[in-house]
């Protein structure tokens, strides 16, 4: 049987972007436990507030203590509502039937496993991805982001590494646009597992390729590198990404603010002797995407 439940958290002294931004990292969480569907139903003259009111639909076998644990440390959950929901057959069906696929710049389709790929257009390359899994199922922008600029690349016998990989989205990516080899880098060892299953969900393991929880010395260096993850982690990795990406070679990085990519360069060009030069800058919404180098 499912349940919903309703949320309220303290966001006093918390302005909207700062919630938008606990909002999003909240749900990614949420998800990443098995929750169906993380929504925002504040009424329309309280959006204003994405944290006041949070509906999650979720599986009885999901303890709400297992919830709650997403909101830590990031806010104080102040009030819990728990519904139980009938028919709740009919809630997953209504719950698939509102997942829809995700088209990249005509060159991914990605979708869940009960999503069929569409026959007409065979140049669209299909990544499957399930939701309720690690971060990364094509429906965050700084995901799409990378993905739109990932297809713009000539990435054959080329080597990547997906910093931060969470489901591996961004290096199976790669990997399917004729990448040679692709390093999937992530401290959280479950999200390792996750991405490992997503390589053999989508007929990648045949690809050279390197799951781990650390770049090391022996790592081997770049042609590109994808870092989409926070601002802090972003920067305090600097150094360590600008050591393993080759001459000319290209860093992308999201999971920023558009008001947050000056500070960002600014930490990279500390840790280069070479002149850094930024390609583009893609945003969406409040958030930005943006592709460097350096010569």
């Amino acid at each position: 049987m499912l349940k919903k439940l309703i949320v309220q958290v303290n966001y006093q002294g918390v302005n909207r972007i700062e919630q938008e931004i606990l909002f999003s990292l909240i749900s990614d969480k949420l998800i990443a436990i098995g929750c169906l569907s993380v929504s925002n139903i504040s009424g329309d003259n309280e959006l204003h507030q994405p944290l006041q009111h949070i509906e999650i639909i979720v599986d009885g076998k999901i303890h709400n203590s297992q919830v709650k644990k997403c909101f830590e440390p990031l806010t104080r959950i102040t009030n819990l509502d728990e519904l139980r929901l009938i028919n709740s057959k009919n809630w997953v069906e209504s719950y698939k039937d509102s997942v829809k696929p995700i088209v990249i710049s005509n060159s991914f389709f990605i979708a869940p496993d009960w999503i069929k790929a569409p026959k007409e257009n065979k140049e669209l390359s299909v990544i499957r991805i399930n939701p309720g899994m690690a971060f990364g199922t094509g429906l965050h922008p700084t995901t799409q982001m990378c993905l739109q600029l990932i297809s713009r690349l000539p990435l054959s016998n080329k080597n990547v590494i997906d910093f931060g990989c969470g489901s591996g989205i961004l290096g199976i990516a790669c990997a399917k646009k004729g990448a040679k080899s692709v390093t999937f880098i992530d401290n959280d060892f479950v999200a390792l597992g996750i991405a490992r299953e997503n390589i053999i969900k989508n007929s990648c393991q045949e690809v050279e390729h390197k799951i781990t929880s650390a770049l090391t010395k022996s790592s081997k260096k770049a042609d590109y590198i994808f870092a989409n993850i926070l601002l802090n982690p972003l920067k305090n990795m600097a150094k360590t990404i600008n050591s393993k990406v080759k001459s000319r070679g290209q860093v992308f990085l999201s999971g920023i603010l558009i008001d947050q990519v000056e500070s960002l360069l600014k930490s990279y060009e500390e840790h280069t002797e070479k002149k850094l030069i930024k390609i583009v800058e893609l945003r969406m919404q409040q958030w930005a995407c943006v592709q460097i180098t350096y010569r």
